[in-house]
């Protein structure tokens, strides 16, 4: 239900855009102003999540796939450039598969808390093309079990575009890989030391509209 009423939603901006269209144009130029001339923008946005698997002797600990939501705020540094502060919320089910057998273990909530950077490589008409890397930290919240919340060190990249449609409403398309390290080594040998383990890595696609100021 979600995602029909973000999609209906940008659909009614995307046919008024027109108009605001013609305005975004530079006076003596082919040019359109770029969305990073802003000071910071605002978007909610709503996706989809897959992914998340831990291999262990036990079987297989997955978190199912299911919707996701949140709020990206960027605040501009230079032109091409915005500082980003993301958060994301999956809930869903983390189940244990185990041969063709499969056993629920919990309803979770997997909440990504990011900060990092967005960079935009290039700019076509009202369209920016951008890449983003974060860091942060992902919280694991069982619902129906008594266990403690379990917090994880994460990072996310990902790509997209901002179509702006008028000078303070966009659309934004992102795709992203989240990873979230779960378990570390290090061992060390005649040809040097290295680093390893293992960890959870999703993927999320997902729509929202920018509010810029």
């Amino acid at each position: 239900m979600k995602w029909r009423v973000c999609l209906a939603v940008a659909l009614v901006f995307l046919c008024c855009s027109t108009p605001a269209l013609a305005q975004r144009r530079m006076s003596g130029g082919s040019g359109t102003v770029s969305a990073n001339e802003t000071k910071f923008e605002i978007t909610p946005l709503y996706g989809w999540i897959w992914g998340g698997t831990i291999r262990t002797y036990e079987g297989d600990f997955i978190l199912d796939a299911s919707g996701g939501w949140g709020v990206l705020v960027d605040i501009t540094l230079r032109p091409g450039a915005q500082l980003e502060l993301k958060y994301i919320r999956q809930d869903t089910d983390l189940y244990l598969k185990s041969g063709v057998e499969r056993e629920t273990l919990a309803d979770i909530a997997v909440n990504y808390y990011q900060v990092g950077g967005l960079y935009e490589f290039q700019h076509k008409g009202n369209a920016d093309f951008f890449g983003t890397v974060t860091l942060g930290a992902t919280q694991l919240s069982p619902k129906n079990v008594a266990a403690g919340d379990e917090w994880l060190f994460s990072s996310t990249l990902g790509v997209g575009t901002k179509v702006f449609l008028s000078e303070r409403i966009g659309l934004r398309l992102q795709a992203d890989w989240m990873l979230n390290f779960v378990t570390s080594s290090m061992w060390c040998g005649w040809y040097g030391c290295s680093l390893g383990g293992q960890a959870i890595s999703q993927g999320m696609l997902s729509a929202g509209l920018i509010f810029a100021f």
